[in-house]
């Protein structure tokens, strides 16, 4: 069925494929998501279908039912939902039933609360009648920052939010640690075994209800702004790199063999020195490398036989003359998400007398998450790094655009972990490369087909990202993605080089949802990008300028600085 706008006196929202969207209270938005979820054994959702979808509409009264069926592989699930809307007053319920005998590690309601709220006072009754007072986290907790939920009261302008949890055990995670722009509230705990066994016939019942009342205290935010950013400072511009994906076509590596440029200041290679093979899997990037002239960014995955596995790399660096080329080492393990202080301890002074000029830090390549839960302690080392991708837990357009106003808060975290040590974004990548519930890495830089792949979908997203990078002062981002000729993302990097940052503008988004902006001082003048992240036709006034986009158009423009406060 189509989205359906549902709009009271009180309560506004979008029911879209039988979740609820955007729920906004006197014009704000308090509620980012409240849906029903079924995940399997990895962590993941199992897909489902709407059926029978029913409204009642009495007087101030309003009620919506609807099926939800999940079926996959051995899952067989459906769970009846109702919404009611009544005076001050949201309520949602469900209903479930197992078909079939099956694993789980969740299954139940959840509700997203925007991150845009960060920092806004909270009163928490817990399910053991006792009470606490604190304030959704500015930082990105690494753990559950709120446990064992009965009942959330949020504060806000003019009222207050209360949120009735009932039929299980409801706590709290930082989504922000997948980058996703949210608080999620969800049963039930991790801290209890899963995955856990569901029994055909097995019955499930939870409910939800979130309550207006008026509320005497007073709270602002300011979204994602530097503090330290006032008036026309520039952000400073992070060097930008790639990959060669192993599965590049021929025509794509010509192309960048025969230009006389390549849109990326540096490139990654990744050097899994636990396997055997290694050697053969990095020939092409380093025979690429060599031949455009070059940085190498390398990433090295140990073992624990991490002591010979050095030595191996050193002696393949010496003989392919690699010394020169390598300026960044980023240190990773192949056992867990984080090396160990003790492997860092060992592996540093190795590599600072045989790289001498080269830049060493270490972290993951995983999720954030990973490494907010386990920052290195060993502070000799010159940054820390770890991954972006928006579909860990999503995959719709909406989430994902959504969670690009997630990425800013890792790196001011990442920051405060590491006393103002750089950040290294390792791989920025519209696509999910691996999935960290169960791996430690991507075993290689193969880049499968993904959806939205060389669109202008793909290019507004990053646009986004590098935005919120930036102004949150990353050292260096990696962009993964697969490259085709004449594709509007590789075009994007192609103008970003053309036109080479001597910094970034602190203009953005006023709707990031919506479209996303990026612009750039280069050579006197003012460069600026704007995206289209929807479906329609938007206009919007960017820098006192009336701009139309079509869906999904991207617009380039760029002036002369004239204006003191531009340069």
């Amino acid at each position: 069925m189509d989205p359906l706008s549902i709009d009271t006196n009180l309560f506004s929202f979008l029911f879209s494929d039988g979740d609820l969207r955007k729920i906004n209270i006197q014009g704000k938005e308090i509620i980012q998501r409240i849906y029903f979820a079924v995940r399997d054994e990895e962590w993941l959702n199992i897909e489902y279908v709407v059926k029978n979808f029913n409204s009642e509409l009495s007087g101030t009264t309003a009620i919506y039912s609807y099926d939800l069926i999940f079926k996959k592989s051995k899952v067989d699930f459906t769970a009846r939902l109702t919404i009611k809307i009544e005076h001050n007053q949201l309520v949602i319920e469900a209903f479930g039933k197992a078909s079939t005998n099956f694993m789980k590690n969740r299954i139940g309601l959840c509700i997203h609360l925007p991150s845009s709220l960060k920092g806004t006072p909270c009163n928490v009754s817990h399910i053991d009648h006792t009470f606490t007072s604190t304030e959704l986290p500015r930082l990105v907790s690494p753990h559950q920052p709120i446990k064992e939920i009965s009942q959330i009261e949020l504060q806000s302008d003019g009222f207050q939010v209360r949120i009735n949890f009932e039929g299980d055990i409801f706590e709290m995670e930082d989504q922000r640690n997948w980058t996703d722009a949210s608080y999620k509230i969800y049963s039930t705990p991790l801290e209890l075994p899963f995955p856990i066994e569901v029994k055909k016939g097995d019955l499930f019942h939870q409910k939800i209800s979130v309550t207006v009342l008026p509320n005497v205290y007073t709270t602002t935010y300011s979204g994602n702004e530097d503090p330290t950013n006032t008036g026309q400072r520039m952000f400073p511009s992070p060097r930008l790199g790639t990959i060669i994906p192993g599965n590049l076509a021929g025509d794509m590596m010509n192309h960048f063999l025969e230009r006389d440029t390549f849109p990326f200041s540096f490139l990654r290679i990744d050097f899994h020195l636990y396997n055997d093979s290694w050697e053969e899997k990095v020939v092409n990037s380093i025979l690429f490398a060599r031949k455009k002239n070059i940085p190498v960014y390398a990433l090295l995955y140990f073992s624990e036989q991490y002591k010979s596995e050095i030595e191996i790399f050193k002696s393949f660096c010496k003989h392919n003359s690699l010394l020169q080329f390598i300026h960044s080492i980023a240190l990773l393990s192949s056992e867990e998400f984080v090396p160990a202080d003790n492997y860092l301890r060992d592996l540093i002074p190795v590599l600072r007398t045989f790289f001498p000029n080269a830049r060493i830090g270490a972290g993951t390549d995983a999720n954030f998450a990973q490494l907010n839960r386990n920052f290195p302690s060993f502070q000799e080392i010159d940054f820390s790094c770890y991954s972006i991708q928006p579909q860990e837990h999503a995959s719709d357009r909406l989430s994902i655009t959504e969670n690009i106003m997630g990425q800013y808060d890792t790196v001011k975290t990442a920051q405060s972990l590491g006393k103002g040590m750089p950040i290294h974004i390792t791989a920025l990548s519209l696509f999910r490369r691996f999935n960290a519930n169960v791996e430690k890495h991507t075993s290689d830089n193969h880049v499968a087909n993904y959806p939205y792949a060389g669109s202008n979908f793909e290019t507004a997203w990053f646009i986004g990202a590098l935005h919120e990078l930036i102004a949150a002062g990353a050292e260096a981002i990696i962009s993964i993605f697969y490259p085709v000729l004449n594709s509007p993302l590789l075009s994007f990097f192609e103008i970003l080089s053309n036109h080479p940052p001597e910094g970034f503008y602190p203009d953005c988004s006023s709707s990031p949802e919506k479209y996303a902006s990026l612009a750039w001082k280069s050579k006197g003048k003012k460069h600026s990008v704007i995206a289209n992240l929807t479906d329609g036709p938007i206009i919007i006034l960017q820098n006192s300028c009336k701009m139309k986009l079509d869906p999904h158009e991207i617009q380039y423009t760029e002036k002369e600085i004239t204006d003191q406060s531009e340069s």
